[in-house]
């Protein structure tokens, strides 16, 4: 698995956009931390998503927890980690 931490990058050299790339080209899904700036408070939770385009400094990904497609800016991912587990597209993965 590739982990990447807040500072972007893992252990083996890959940043949040690279893994998010590789995981999407070989239909992986991921397991993503990312943070949420309410207007009350920051926030951070963790989901597993499918990855399938990167466009103006954020991922669309389908989101297995509300079960719809959800776009996520690159920043505000704090860790992603590609998963052993596979998914079929729901629409083509442009990655």
């Amino acid at each position: 698995m590739n982990d990447v931490s807040m500072n972007g990058t893992s252990a083996h050299g890959m940043s949040v956009e690279s893994t998010l790339r590789e995981a999407g080209r070989q239909r992986r899904k991921v397991r993503a931390r990312i943070r949420f700036d309410a207007e009350s408070g920051e926030t951070e939770y963790e989901r597993s998503y499918e990855p399938y385009a990167i466009e103006d400094d954020a991922v669309v990904v389908f989101s297995l927890f509300r079960n719809e497609f959800r776009t996520i800016p690159l920043a505000d991912i704090k860790r992603v980690e590609m998963t052993e587990g596979e998914f079929r597209p729901r629409r083509p993965v442009e990655l």
